[in-house]
């Protein structure tokens, strides 16, 4: 264990309130106190803390939207295209060359959930595990069986990658474990891992402890992926994963390891490639893909100022509409590229209400209002580094209709949006759109009960038959194989 000298000079006159209890703790406290302190760059955070505080006002003048070649709007794409993605896809799936990685490290404090946000039980009927993250394994499950279909000869493959944090590693790990089972995917081609934690701080830039032997810590934002995956890249590389999906875990909508956008990114030739919708309203608080001086960016909706915000191009659409959804193609050279330790992603601000031990007081406060500062990391501060080639960049926005590809779980139910609620909804209503347009008819539906077609029997609307479905109370098994049960679709032998 290291010494309290050694971890009182490390963490110099700044920090060193956080030893103010080391006399009184016992020898496993004190183990766990000093394995924390040894984990963190000191120097670093404190730099970063203050370089946050001094950030100069942002410059507009260079600002400008992504280019219409680059800006691919998938509704409007020709449906020969759109089949010619799809196969490119698929057959990057059947020769095992796409990874579908899923940030799951966050810790829901906006939900007010006790467990990690990708394994609260949906109440969809769809599964015992009925979760965001089985809802995910189910469509890769899909989606493996499609490859095999379209290449009969092949083995296809897709590499899943969930990253957690510290306190949501041991659930989810567990809760992985049921929904492979589930769903029928191995769990040789799962992998789990942890991004860091970095310590919190309160408003004046001291470290927070959580109690008098450890101190506030919080996942280092979805940025914090290039660090955590580094040491894995050699192992995805062997297995020849060229293409990755990055996602994050709320989404019920996300269609993971996509093969229309994994095909028109290999079709395009794009290093990587952002997913947006379309931003109608000029002041939706939602971030916008754009160009800075030649470079990809992501600006924050806070940022943007007004006559940016409001201004339309000839069209009546807003100049900058590309609303980042957190949903991102990134090639394998890419990916290495970024992930390499000498690039060094800014820190952003997120004020937050910490609990913290008090030392005066030596009890733990919940505050009522922010007191303290998390620094986190985005994943999209690695856009400016997509190569150039000539004026242009290999740089792709994906478009897609909102309605059909993002509904976010991020809110208690109170809050009435982005909640269990509406997602529900959200999925219920593209399940309906996709019965829909394979001309089943939905009867007996006069209170507009909910259908829900699980992911297994299909990934995006593809292969259920004419016939007919009605979700009131019962069971109905149609000639298609199809078997609906309360309004929940499912796949019978």
């Amino acid at each position: 264990m290291t010494s309290f000298e050694t971890l009182s000079n490390k963490l110099g006159d700044g920090q060193s309130h956080v030893l103010t209890y080391w006399d009184q703790l016992n020898d496993e406290e004190k183990h766990s106190l000093a394995s924390q302190i040894d984990g963190i760059n000191v120097g670093l955070y404190e730099q970063a803390f203050k370089e946050v505080q001094m950030l100069k006002p942002q410059s507009f003048e260079q600002i400008s939207p992504i280019s219409e070649d680059r800006h691919i709007v998938k509704s409007e794409l020709d449906p020969k295209i759109k089949d010619e993605h799809w196969d490119l896809g698929l057959k990057a799936i059947s020769r095992g060359e796409v990874g579908a990685i899923v940030m799951a490290g966050g810790q829901a404090t906006r939900l007010g959930a006790d467990q990690p946000k990708g394994t609260i039980n949906l109440g969809l009927g769809l599964s015992s595990t009925d979760s965001l993250l089985w809802i995910q394994a189910a469509r890769i499950a899909r989606l493996l069986k499609l490859a095999k279909e379209a290449y009969p000869d092949s083995s296809p493959s897709i590499q899943w990658l969930v990253m957690t944090s510290n306190s949501t590693m041991e659930e989810t790990r567990n809760h992985l474990v049921k929904v492979v089972q589930d769903v029928g995917i191995s769990m040789d081609d799962v992998t789990i891992f942890s991004q860091a934690e970095i310590p919190c701080f309160d408003l004046n830039g001291k470290f927070l402890l959580s109690s008098r032997s450890s101190l506030a810590t919080a996942p280092d934002g979805n940025g914090g992926l290039y660090a955590a995956i580094r040491p894995l890249l050699p192992k995805l590389k062997s297995r020849g994963v060229k293409h990755f999906h990055i996602v994050c875990v709320d989404n019920i909508l996300c269609r993971i390891a996509d093969p229309h956008l994994i095909g028109c990114a290999i079709d395009m030739n794009a290093d990587c490639a952002a997913t947006t919708v379309e931003k109608t309203n000029p002041f939706e608080s939602v971030g916008v893909v754009c160009l800075e001086s030649g470079h990809v960016r992501v600006l924050e909706y806070s940022e943007i100022p007004k006559e940016l915000a409001e201004k339309r191009d000839p069209n009546g659409k807003l100049s900058f509409r590309a609303g980042s959804v957190a949903m991102h193609y990134f090639t394998m050279d890419f990916l290495e590229k970024v992930s390499d330790e000498s690039v060094r992603l800014p820190f952003h601000v997120a004020k937050k209400k910490i609990p913290y031990f008090d030392l005066s007081t030596s009890t733990v406060v919940q505050p009522k209002e922010p007191n303290g500062i998390k620094l986190e990391q985005f994943v999209f501060d690695v856009f400016p580094h997509a190569k150039q080639v000539s004026l242009n960049i290999r740089f792709l926005v994906w478009e897609v209709l909102r309605h059909e590809e993002f509904s976010p779980l991020k809110n208690a139910e109170h809050v009435g949006r982005d909640c269990i609620s509406t997602i529900r909804r959200d999925f219920a209503s593209e399940c309906r759109r996709w019965l829909a347009r394979a001309g089943v008819e939905l009867s007996g539906d006069k209170y507009g009960n909910p259908v829900y077609i699980s992911p297994l029997v299909s990934y995006a609307g593809e292969d259920l038959s004419k016939g007919q479905i009605s979700p009131s109370n019962g069971v109905i098994k149609m000639t298609n194989g199809l078997l609906v049960e309360n309004g929940t679709v499912a796949q019978t032998s």
